[in-house]
Protein backbone atom coordinates (compact mmCIF):
# COMPACT_ATOMS: atom_id res chain seq x y z
CA UNK A 1 0.00 0.00 0.00
CA UNK A 2 3.05 2.19 0.59
CA UNK A 3 3.88 2.50 -3.20
CA UNK A 4 0.02 3.44 -4.20
CA UNK A 5 0.37 5.97 -0.87
CA UNK A 6 3.47 7.97 -2.63
CA UNK A 7 2.28 8.00 -6.18
CA UNK A 8 -1.09 9.36 -4.76
CA UNK A 9 0.64 11.71 -2.34
CA UNK A 10 2.75 13.41 -5.49
CA UNK A 11 -0.04 12.72 -7.41
CA UNK A 12 -1.94 15.57 -5.48
CA UNK A 13 0.87 17.92 -5.06
CA UNK A 14 1.39 17.74 -8.98
CA UNK A 15 -2.80 18.27 -9.28
CA UNK A 16 -2.46 21.36 -6.93
CA UNK A 17 0.83 23.04 -9.09
CA UNK A 18 -1.35 22.16 -12.15
CA UNK A 19 -4.30 23.75 -10.59
CA UNK A 20 -1.93 27.45 -9.95
CA UNK A 21 -1.09 27.06 -13.46
CA UNK A 22 -4.48 26.95 -14.64
CA UNK A 23 -5.37 29.96 -12.58
CA UNK A 24 -2.73 31.99 -13.73
CA UNK A 25 -3.46 30.65 -17.16
CA UNK A 26 -6.97 31.86 -17.70
CA UNK A 27 -5.96 35.22 -16.64
CA UNK A 28 -3.35 35.31 -18.83
CA UNK A 29 -4.07 33.02 -21.99
CA UNK A 30 -2.31 34.46 -24.53
CA UNK A 31 0.83 35.04 -22.29
CA UNK A 32 2.96 32.02 -23.88
CA UNK A 33 4.95 31.59 -20.63
CA UNK A 34 1.39 30.67 -18.71
CA UNK A 35 0.31 28.38 -21.49
CA UNK A 36 3.79 26.18 -21.55
CA UNK A 37 3.68 26.01 -17.90
CA UNK A 38 -0.01 24.65 -17.62
CA UNK A 39 1.15 21.93 -20.77
CA UNK A 40 3.88 21.01 -18.81
CA UNK A 41 2.80 20.99 -15.32
CA UNK A 42 -0.27 18.90 -17.14
CA UNK A 43 2.28 16.43 -18.53
CA UNK A 44 3.73 15.52 -15.11
CA UNK A 45 0.52 15.50 -13.71
CA UNK A 46 -1.18 13.25 -16.00
CA UNK A 47 1.64 10.43 -15.42
CA UNK A 48 1.52 10.52 -12.03
CA UNK A 49 -2.53 10.26 -12.51
CA UNK A 50 -2.42 6.82 -14.54
CA UNK A 51 0.30 5.62 -12.16
CA UNK A 52 -1.76 6.05 -9.43
CA UNK A 53 -4.50 4.72 -10.70
CA UNK A 54 -2.29 1.37 -11.54
CA UNK A 55 -1.07 0.66 -8.24
CA UNK A 56 -4.41 1.60 -7.11
CA UNK A 57 -5.92 -1.01 -8.99
CA UNK A 58 -3.44 -2.97 -8.26
CA UNK A 59 -3.81 -2.61 -4.62
CA UNK A 60 -7.09 -3.71 -4.83
CA UNK A 61 -6.26 -6.86 -6.69
CA UNK A 62 -7.51 -6.07 -10.56
CA UNK A 63 -4.15 -6.40 -12.00
CA UNK A 64 -0.29 -7.49 -11.12
CA UNK A 65 0.85 -5.04 -13.68
CA UNK A 66 -0.47 -2.89 -16.83
CA UNK A 67 2.25 -0.78 -18.11
CA UNK A 68 0.62 1.63 -21.00
CA UNK A 69 -1.29 4.29 -19.46
CA UNK A 70 -4.38 3.24 -22.18
CA UNK A 71 -4.93 -0.08 -20.59
CA UNK A 72 -4.84 1.24 -17.12
CA UNK A 73 -7.68 3.79 -18.75
CA UNK A 74 -9.79 1.03 -20.60
CA UNK A 75 -9.51 -1.13 -17.19
CA UNK A 76 -10.58 2.04 -14.95
CA UNK A 77 -13.42 2.90 -17.21
CA UNK A 78 -14.69 -0.78 -17.24
CA UNK A 79 -14.85 -0.58 -13.73
CA UNK A 80 -16.57 2.87 -13.17
CA UNK A 81 -13.37 4.76 -11.62
CA UNK A 82 -13.21 7.06 -14.00
CA UNK A 83 -16.51 8.14 -15.98
CA UNK A 84 -15.21 9.59 -19.45
CA UNK A 85 -13.06 7.33 -20.82
CA UNK A 86 -12.98 10.00 -23.98
CA UNK A 87 -11.61 12.68 -22.24
CA UNK A 88 -9.32 10.52 -20.75
CA UNK A 89 -8.14 9.55 -23.95
CA UNK A 90 -7.83 12.34 -25.63
CA UNK A 91 -5.68 13.68 -22.35
CA UNK A 92 -3.09 10.76 -23.22
CA UNK A 93 -3.06 11.47 -27.20
CA UNK A 94 -2.19 15.15 -26.17
CA UNK A 95 0.28 14.28 -23.51
CA UNK A 96 2.06 12.41 -26.17
CA UNK A 97 1.84 15.64 -28.49
CA UNK A 98 3.17 18.16 -26.55
CA UNK A 99 6.47 15.91 -25.75
CA UNK A 100 7.07 16.09 -29.50
CA UNK A 101 5.20 19.42 -31.11
CA UNK A 102 5.26 22.81 -29.31
CA UNK A 103 3.78 24.78 -32.75
CA UNK A 104 1.63 27.72 -31.16
CA UNK A 105 -1.83 26.80 -32.47
CA UNK A 106 -1.73 23.18 -31.23
CA UNK A 107 -0.29 24.14 -27.78
CA UNK A 108 -3.23 26.79 -27.80
CA UNK A 109 -5.79 24.16 -27.91
CA UNK A 110 -4.19 21.32 -25.99
CA UNK A 111 -4.12 24.41 -23.29
CA UNK A 112 -7.82 25.58 -23.61
CA UNK A 113 -8.38 21.99 -23.07
CA UNK A 114 -6.15 21.19 -20.33
CA UNK A 115 -7.93 23.95 -18.44
CA UNK A 116 -11.13 23.43 -19.88
CA UNK A 117 -11.77 19.72 -19.61
CA UNK A 118 -8.26 17.57 -18.48
CA UNK A 119 -8.34 19.79 -14.82
CA UNK A 120 -11.45 19.04 -14.14
CA UNK A 121 -11.38 15.01 -14.58
CA UNK A 122 -7.93 14.82 -12.96
CA UNK A 123 -9.29 16.31 -9.51
CA UNK A 124 -12.21 13.62 -9.88
CA UNK A 125 -9.72 10.93 -10.51
CA UNK A 126 -8.38 12.60 -7.06
CA UNK A 127 -11.15 12.70 -5.61
CA UNK A 128 -12.23 8.95 -5.78
CA UNK A 129 -8.80 7.77 -5.27
CA UNK A 130 -8.94 9.56 -1.73
CA UNK A 131 -12.40 7.58 -0.86
CA UNK A 132 -9.98 4.41 -1.42
CA UNK A 133 -7.43 5.17 1.31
Amino acid sequence: MKKFYDKFDNFTRALKRLNEANTAYKSNSENDIYQDALIKRFEFTFELAWKSLREFMTEQGYVANIPSPKGVLSLAYSENFIQNEDIWLNMLEDRNLTSHDYGRDLSSAIADRISNQYCKELILLSKFLLKGI
